[in-house]
């Protein structure tokens, strides 16, 4: 199976992408830090395609869309690129400039669904036909989202519109929303340290998505830290 992970260079992504490899799939992962994916490569399978980009800028939309037109025929993509607010101010609809809300909203919506958009035609040619979206619990809860909540909320609503639009086509349409998960950014303090999840825990979920059958669809999950969500 051909699956691509938007947004593979580090954390979820990453995970994923070695649990993918686990089962012989292809991978076509990118990323926009060229030296942090080229790394990532390096763990991979030698099939494996790595290519830096930015699915905010159209030309490396379409540049990817070229590619699985001649190289890579899609079965399955991953959606997981995302940007993040200033630590500072993230728990806040205040305080954010509106030039941050703008480009939190490009990076974790108008991306997606601007590459969704272009790449329904080539992935609908597949038996398979399935896009795993990464949410977020804060597109879940009602309290201390802020900016990246936004963006997560709607998101959502995009993921349910979609899989209702993308039926017609044949296509599963899974939205996974992850808690606080343990990434380069929010560090372990220790072996024992379990206030988070596990990155390795997401990426169990979405393999799983792709080891159903071609007729089985995860509509929905969340998955929290047992000691609960944390800002």
């Amino acid at each position: 199976m051909n699956i691509a992970i938007i947004g593979a260079s580090r954390g979820i992504g990453k995970a994923a992408a070695l649990e993918l490899a686990k089962t012989g799939e292809h991978l076509l992962i990118t990323g926009r830090d060229e030296v942090t994916l080229l790394k990532t490569k390096q763990e991979l399978p030698d099939d494996t395609l790595a290519y830096p980009l930015d699915t905010t800028k159209e030309e490396d939309i379409d540049k990817l869309v070229g590619i699985f037109e001649n190289e890579f025929p899609l079965d399955g993509l991953v959606l997981n690129a995302a940007s993040f607010p200033d630590p500072k101010t993230q728990c806040s609809v205040l305080k954010p400039s509106v030039s941050e809300l703008t480009g939190i909203l490009d990076s974790n919506v108008t991306a997606h669904y601007r590459l969704v958009q272009k790449v329904l035609p080539i992935i609908q040619k597949s038996p398979v036909k399935k896009i795993v979206i990464i949410g977020s619990t804060s597109g879940v809860r009602q309290d201390k989202g802020g900016i990246y909540g936004i963006s997560k909320w709607a998101l959502r609503s995009y993921a349910y519109q979609l899989r209702d639009e993308a039926r017609e086509y044949g296509i599963g349409v899974s939205l996974i929303n992850p808690g606080g998960t343990f990434t380069e950014k929010r560090i372990k303090q220790g072996e024992d340290d379990r206030h988070l999840l596990e990155t390795t825990d997401i990426a169990l979920l979405i393999a799983t998505v792709f080891r159903l059958s071609p007729q089985a669809v995860i509509e929905e999950l969340n998955i929290r830290p047992l000691a609960g969500d944390t800002y």
